[in-house]
């Protein structure tokens, strides 16, 4: 299928218009907005502030890590982490908090900002945290950027399919089941909400 535009592509709608609680439009792919023009960013805000009891989930949180914590210093948790703020809080906590063994485990993007190359390091030696870093020949992550930016325009794809796969084959190699994401920036910045809500 050929599309004309990205507008057509992600399905965007024409008439732009403005979330009333924040500064999110409707052009970002896969918001949605209430009937009352609230986007579903927001509204996920809203219910962590209001619904979720966070004494309950911590106990589940808790109660899975015992599950998989293991007591020969190996590694018990993989944290897919690029350096930023999410991952590297939850690698962190794993660790300090709660008594872990976290691997962080990152897929290099194309091109390191400094700030970023500076930020992952910082994570590594000053967090004191373990990591495993996956970087693709620059000849297949070229073809692979060219051709998302031609079929999606988005050469950033490469990154993301990336840094969601990687971890789970150094999880697989290293047989360590428990893989804990950071946040999900569908759900927490507006987008599909399908993996919002606690199954």
């Amino acid at each position: 299928m050929e599309y004309k535009n990205t507008q057509e592509r992600y399905n965007l709608p024409s008439e732009v218009k403005f979330c009333k609680k924040c500064t999110i439009s409707n052009q970002r792919p896969r918001i949605k907005f209430d009937e009352y023009g609230v986007c579903s960013a927001c509204n996920f805000a809203e219910f962590k502030r209001s619904d979720i009891d966070w004494e309950s989930r911590e106990k589940e949180l808790v109660a899975l890590l015992d599950k998989h914590r293991r007591s020969d210093g190996s590694y018990d948790v993989i944290v897919p982490c690029s350096g930023g703020k999410d991952a590297s809080y939850i690698a962190h906590e794993l660790k300090h908090k709660y008594g872990m063994n976290p691997l962080t485990v990152t897929w290099a993007p194309h091109i390191y900002t400094d700030i970023g190359w500076k930020n992952l390091h910082n994570m590594i030696r000053v967090g004191d945290l373990a990591n495993i870093l996956g970087t693709p020949s620059g000849q297949v992550h070229r073809k692979l950027s060219k051709l998302f930016f031609e079929i999606l325009g988005d050469p950033f794809q490469p990154f993301i399919y990336g840094v969601t796969n990687y971890p789970m084959q150094i999880s697989e190699k290293f047989q360590i089941p428990l893989v804990m994401y950071g946040e999900n920036g569908e759900v927490e910045y507006g987008g599909d909400l399908k993996n919002a809500f606690p199954q």
